[in-house]
């Protein structure tokens, strides 16, 4: 049996990649993303944007729980 790019492409769809370095990581089931964030990934789902927990977050919390622009945020947007 060979690999297809169809075999490609439905792999690559089911990984989470880091917008800035591009690290791969399963995607996790539907509403089971709690344990991606808790390991330090970040992300804008609406701008597809996302990064690793080694990479600088395009998202932070602050005190009060607001999402804001992170320091990666403009960097993964100059790569997208």
């Amino acid at each position: 049996m060979s690999t297809t790019t169809e075999d490609v492409v439905a792999a690559a769809a089911d990984m989470l990649r880091c917008s800035l370095c591009g690290t791969a990581v399963p995607k996790p089931a539907p509403c089971q993303w709690a344990p991606r964030w808790d390991e330090g990934w970040r992300w804008v789902g609406s701008l597809g944007l996302f990064s690793c927990p080694d990479c600088p977050p395009i998202l932070v919390v602050d005190e009060v729980g607001r999402h804001l622009r992170g320091p990666g945020m403009e960097l993964a947007r100059q790569t997208a």
